[in-house]
């Protein structure tokens, strides 16, 4: 191994060191995650009937994601699960986009280091993460969760599946893999009308570009299973948008806007979010945009990549029109829905520009390393990617400044938990609990037993009513010591 080959070896190393440790505090934020306003009305729906019954109930009178309390029942067999799941999804995310990238690299004949691809996976979840305005509510608060990071983990393992077919020898049996697809896609286009959108757009664009540009030996089974994945995907769409629920969240008061609004709207609601995330958080962007060049120049610099040239144009003649077209589609139902995407909605638009920048800097950093660089300009370099590469440690500042609150707020949590079944155990029906403050705009038990919070916690309970009274902060420990 030369020594242009170590560098970038300790490179991908550091890089893949630094995200793991940020990644890791948010995992380990997750054990002090507990039930918070609708997951007691979920749990509550899901323990009326069986899972099909309250999924339909659900379709028909609450919600139209109709795959959501599958998921949620799913984990319910697992005791505490609400505690340790967020970390699970962090792996499983990683895990799932290693995987995809690393069958991709197999397509194209790219001989890409496995830790290089899981380095660009955790990457890319964790911008996703630290940019993300409430990733609160996204990973940690089990409604959002399974409705805007679930359907991406799972997406990310069906299209890497469908890779790895692409890349297998053996003639792939179409009665089999074609249901499975439609089946798989349908399931997870039921969690999020949101990332539902995106991926009916996403679909279509690959289908579209392997229809007129894959070769001929692959391109018919391509075609057949991304054709499987469309069609659940829009099934799902249609399933959503057709479901009775939707009358009691559309305001009656206004109109469904038309079409023409909807497009309107979205174009709107795509160029503010963008405005927005870059004028937030420049600092954060910069740093993907430098890491994602730097290392792309090391790596070409090792490989010889002839006829690449075209490959790097089209990547950025294409991505910034992609990258505006499905933050578009995801939040074109908020558009339809009147309003502006909330943070917790925009979580995919995060997910979509940091994937768009670094596709964008890894072809700035190939036409980079085309370029004949001096001996001090490479030192300059490799002193610049050192420095960029311990950028992921100093990110772990954020969610740790939550760590203390979120810590004694687990821990109340748990001690009035406690009072509630001794309550229940003394043959209380109607039981006061003191207050704990709400997070990130997730709301927690009220004053008032006839809040709808309220209510869902009480039949959770098991009990007539529940209240939450306040208490000062400072004798928040004395109470619950007595």
């Amino acid at each position: 191994m030369n020594s242009s080959n170590k560098i970038f070896s300790f490179f991908i190393w550091l890089g893949f060191l630094g995200a793991t440790c940020a990644l890791g505090v948010y995992a380990y934020l997750g054990i002090f995650t507990r039930y918070m306003a609708d997951d007691y009305c979920l749990l509550v729906t899901l323990r009326s009937a069986d899972v099909f019954t309250a999924s339909w109930n659900k379709y028909l009178l609450s919600s139209n994601r109709f795959s959501n309390l599958f998921v949620i029942g799913f984990w319910e067999l697992f005791p505490n699960s609400v505690a340790f799941v967020p970390a699970l999804h962090i792996v499983l995310w990683a895990a799932g986009l290693t995987w995809f990238f690393y069958e991709l690299s197999r397509l194209f004949k790219l001989k890409t280091p496995l830790l290089l691809l899981a380095f660009l996976s955790e990457t890319i979840v964790l911008f996703t993460f630290y940019t993300s305005p409430n990733l609160f509510q996204v990973l940690y608060w089990r409604p959002g969760q399974v409705t805007y990071l679930t359907p991406l983990v799972l997406f990310s393992f069906l299209a890497a599946w469908l890779a790895r077919l692409l890349n297998s020898r053996t003639e792939i049996n179409q009665k089999l893999y074609f249901p499975l697809f439609l089946f798989g896609s349908f399931f997870v286009s039921g969690l999020s009308e949101t990332i539902n959108a995106l991926h009916v757009s996403l679909l279509a664009f690959a289908l579209i570009s392997v229809y007129f540009f894959a070769a001929p030996p692959r391109r018919a089974s391509a075609l057949l299973l991304l054709g499987a994945l469309f069609a659940g995907t829009f099934l799902g769409l249609l399933a959503m948008f057709f479901s009775p629920a939707n009358a009691i969240r559309i305001n009656p008061e206004n109109l469904s806007p038309n079409f023409f609004e909807v497009i309107s709207r979205s174009l709107q609601y795509t160029f503010a979010f963008l405005l927005g995330a870059f004028k937030a958080l420049p600092v954060p962007w910069g740093a993907l945009i430098l890491t994602s060049v730097l290392i792309s120049y090391f790596f070409f610099q090792q490989q010889a990549m002839p006829g690449r040239h075209r490959f790097a144009l089209w990547g950025c003649m294409l991505t910034p029109i992609l990258a505006y077209g499905l933050i578009f589609a995801a939040f074109a139902p908020s558009a339809y829905g009147q309003s502006y995407p909330v943070e917790r909605v925009r979580f995919a638009g995060h997910f979509i520009l940091v994937c768009s920048l670094i596709i964008l800097s890894v072809c700035f950093g190939y036409y980079v390393s085309q370029l004949k660089m001096n001996k001090l300009f490479n030192i300059a370099l490799v002193s610049l990617t050192c420095a960029v590469l311990l950028y992921p440690f100093w990110m772990i500042r954020q969610p740790l400044q939550t760590y203390e609150f979120r810590r004694r707020w687990a821990n109340y949590w748990d001690q009035r938990q406690t009072m509630i079944y001794a309550a229940i155990q003394n043959g209380e029906t109607d039981i006061a609990i003191p207050a704990l403050d709400g997070y990130e705009g997730t709301k927690e038990l009220d004053a008032l037993p006839t809040y709808w919070a309220n209510q869902c916690a009480a039949q959770y309970y098991g009990v007539q009513s529940i209240i939450a009274f306040s208490i000062e902060e400072e004798n928040v420990l004395d109470f619950f010591n007595e």
